[in-house]
């Protein structure tokens, strides 16, 4: 797979390749009616844009076999997804993305990420001004003034939703690291206090972002009302989790919890109970960068590949309250098929653990918790 902004990251920060420098003056905010303009949306239902590519996955079963996935989008979805995407900006610079002339890296997360979703719900992802990978390598208050611009663009752009598209439907908000921050904001803004917007939102899952609660609740850390998700159709809640390989020396690094509380890790594969569940469809998009690093897809010729039943999760606990999804193999006797990323990779281990995989190993059980969710809908 393609190193994620958040591997470089690391890296960076471990060998001190980022200086500390103070970033320019703040861009102006953007007005909601900017985002009345569809060029400012990297997807809309309806457009032809990169959402609307094809999504086909052939599906490789525990014996070898393989067999085709055509993708069904919704033909009219009764409820809305709202995406914001991670970091894409690797620029060591410490300031606001501003340079919309290729959309590419916001396209190609995009699409591996949630474009799947859209067999659910109509989907809407805006452009906003995140902030670069240099950026968390500054001290607090200069990334709470460039993160706080990001999230002007994204509260805008929702504001022009809710008031010219959404029409009353159902809201699921998605997120990864960055954009589960902005996620987490959203929720704060526009739903926590709201008992109407509330009963409209199906669920927020702000993957890979940093969420507590105090120790054994559901609620009472990073929101007031909004809960951990209890349940497979359970609506109003929220789902969010850090990804890593079983270990038994994890380091949460920055993402370590205040004292009192616990990180939110809801299993997506097994919400009520949080066995250690088979993940029911691993899916890796198969860009040629990607290819090269996956193993056992010779041949496919497909946008996706899925593995159904080859990890599993659970979420476990560590010392200090860091609560974290723990990926493994299934191993079940007679599995013909190579691990695609190898989860023992040297890039897999520290702080950063499974971060760029937070959406792929367990993509089928979050379509699954959302199809579920909107099947009951009237």
């Amino acid at each position: 797979m393609e190193t994620s902004p958040t591997v470089w990251l690391a890296w960076m920060a471990a060998f001190g390749l980022a200086a500390c420098t103070p970033p320019p003056a703040s861009p102006p905010p953007i007005e909601a009616s900017r985002y009345a303009n569809p060029a400012s949306w990297l997807c809309l239902p309806g457009r032809k844009d990169v959402c609307a590519t094809d999504l086909t996955a052939t599906v490789i079963h525990a014996d070898g076999t393989r067999a085709i996935a055509p993708f069904q989008r919704a033909v009219a979805p009764k409820a809305d997804c709202f995406y914001v995407y991670p970091t894409v900006d690797l620029s060591l610079i410490p300031k606001n993305h501003d340079d919309f002339s290729s959309l590419e890296p916001m396209a190609e997360t995009t699409v591996a990420q949630v474009a799947r979703f859209q067999e659910s719900c109509a989907l809407y992802v805006p452009l906003y001004r995140q902030v670069t990978i240099g950026t968390y390598l500054q001290k607090s208050e200069w990334r709470e003034r460039a993160l706080a611009v990001a999230f002007a663009d994204v509260e805008a752009s929702f504001k022009e939703y809710l008031a010219n598209r959404n029409h009353g439907r159902p809201i699921i908000l998605l997120g990864h690291s960055q954009g589960a921050e902005m996620v987490v904001r959203l929720v704060r803004r526009f739903f926590d206090d709201d008992t109407a917007m509330r009963q409209r939102l199906l669920v927020a899952m702000a993957i890979g972002g940093d969420l507590e609660a105090p120790s054994g609740q559901a609620v009472g850390g990073t929101f007031a009302q909004i809960p951990a998700c209890t349940s497979a159709e359970q609506t109003g809640c929220v789902i969010a989790y850090h990804s890593f390989a079983r270990s038994e020396d994890v380091n949460p690094g920055r993402s370590a919890p205040r004292p009192g509380n616990e990180t939110l890790c809801v299993n997506p594969a097994d919400v009520e109970h949080n066995g250690l569940a088979p993940m029911s469809g691993a899916a890796f998009p198969l860009s040629d960068r990607n290819r090269r690093f996956l193993k056992g897809v010779e041949g496919v010729q497909t946008p996706f590949v899925v593995l159904p039943d080859f990890y599993a999760g659970q979420c476990v606990k560590t010392e200090g309250g860091f609560r974290y999804l723990a990926v493994s193999l299934v191993g079940a006797p007679g599995d013909a098929r190579p691990d695609p990323v190898d989860l023992g990779r040297r890039m897999f281990r520290g702080t950063i653990g499974l971060h760029i995989l937070d959406y792929q190993l367990p993509q089928g059980d979050l379509l699954n918790l959302v199809r579920r969710r909107v099947e009951k809908l009237p």
